[in-house]
């Protein structure tokens, strides 16, 4: 079994590595099913409710009628049916970033953001979209890398979804290069898949995303079940895009997620546990998505993280908020020999994080937000990446969301941290304006 679970990833890697990010929220979605933004997003895009969640459990297949499809094959047996149209969408994005905290990732003092600094092209990116065949759907994209590591990111997932018992069951096939290892399949909003949270700033107010545990390069696998209630997902992952320089027989590592989904009156809760554990064998070339030289080195990699994770959605005075908790209880890297490690988007890591998110619409285009984030660093040896901090802080956060339409929102956000004394690193903040527009 484990053999026949290798060769089939191997080959699902060869066939589908270059597939580029996952996204939500995108209008390809509305021409494809003849429903607006909000039947399947809460409060503002990307957040999914019910519906939304549905959908995608679908692999993005449903249409709104048997009309917008034509047959591809016909026979006595067999027929699928593709689009009549390629849904094609793009998401233009563009921020302003201010942050008081004066040092980079490397130590030293970096001008830019602490000036403040327009972002224009990250986060932005041209998506393909939606059904492909019966049974058959995915995503297709192109897009501004947030981070530094690359100019742009490439990625997406195939979706094999047929209708089981009362909800879903299929294979998920995922390539990211930064929406880390559950991003495969997983629509709550609890920052376990890196589009779905409720802050843009999501490395001080989302613990999932302050540890690293959701978020980063990978190519997995994974088999799920979804419906109302439950939803449970096994899968094994790589930690990379790349997978040259990587003996993908001794590098699969294994994850789980489970969540249970009940509704009380109009209020809807879900709890859920989620975890990963394993070895991975590369090249420390092959992590940052380079080509490999006579000079890299063999490296041993273990990860184990876990967690678990809270959503509760409902209406306060006929206001619509939503409530996330995320618990990181565990979150290890071990690199061995760790003097030859030298990516940049993985570290030596030993931390955990807690986080609680709460929105509240006073009225229904305006979110008004708040998060509290504690992360702690086990970790003296570790150093600061560009997002997983090396010391230990509290952070307290304060946004705004408006959707001026359903394609168009603005976010404005302040967040306010809080780091060790033993750091000796000041109290600063992060400031962030971000508008967004799909069409």
């Amino acid at each position: 079994m484990k053999k026949l679970m290798q060769n089939l990833f191997l080959l699902s890697s060869i066939l589908f590595f270059m597939l580029p990010e996952s996204a939500s929220a995108l209008p390809s979605f509305t021409r494809q099913t003849g429903k607006s933004c909000t039947v399947c997003h809460i409060q503002n895009t990307p957040k999914l409710n019910g519906y939304g969640r549905n959908f995608s459990l679908s692999g993005y297949a449903n249409y709104n009628s048997n009309s917008e499809t034509q047959s591809l094959i016909e026979g006595a047996e067999v027929t699928l049916g593709m689009p009549s149209v390629l849904n094609v969408s793009a998401v233009l994005k563009a921020r302003y970033v201010k942050t008081t905290n004066s040092l980079d990732i490397n130590g030293s003092y970096d001008l830019g953001t602490e000036r403040g600094e327009l972002q224009v092209l990250e986060g932005s990116g041209l998506y393909f979209a939606g059904r492909i065949a019966d049974n058959i759907g995915g995503i297709i994209s192109i897009i501004g890398d947030p981070s530094t590591e690359n100019d742009v990111a490439l990625g997406g997932k195939a979706i094999l979804s047929y209708p089981t018992f009362n909800g879903f069951g299929g294979i998920s096939l995922y390539s990211t290069q930064i929406n880390g290892t559950f991003s495969g399949m997983e629509n709550f909003n609890t920052g376990l898949n890196a589009p779905l949270k409720q802050f843009e700033n999501a490395y001080v107010t989302n613990a999932a995303q302050a540890t690293g545990i959701a978020n980063g390069p990978a190519t997995g696998l994974q088999l799920y079940y979804g419906d109302n209630n439950l939803f449970a997902t096994l899968g094994v992952t790589i930690p990379s895009q790349n997978n040259e320089g990587i003996d993908a027989g001794g590098a699969l590592i294994p994850f789980g997620r489970v969540s249970y989904n009940m509704s009380v009156s109009d209020w809807n809760f879900m709890l859920g546990a989620y975890g990963l554990a394993g070895d991975v064998k590369a090249s420390d070339q092959s992590l940052d998505g380079g080509l490999i030289d006579g000079a890299a080195k063999l490296i041993n990699i273990y990860k184990e993280g876990y967690g678990f994770d809270f959503e509760a959605t409902g209406s306060i005075l006929d206001m619509q908020t939503m409530t996330t908790i995320n618990v990181v209880l565990k979150n290890i890297i071990d690199v061995t020999p760790i003097s030859s490690l030298t990516s940049t988007n993985l570290q030596q890591t030993n931390n955990r994080a807690t986080s609680v998110e709460f929105q509240i619409n006073p009225i229904l285009p305006l979110g008004v937000k708040v998060a509290y984030l504690n992360y702690n660093n086990k970790d003296e040896t570790a150093v600061t990446r560009e997002f997983v901090k090396a010391y230990d802080f509290n952070a307290y956060s304060f946004g705004l969301n408006y959707l001026v339409r359903q394609n168009i929102t603005l976010d404005a956000e302040y967040s306010y941290i809080e780091p060790d004394e033993q750091t000796l690193i000041e109290n600063y903040y992060d400031f962030y304006l971000v508008a967004t527009l799909a069409f």
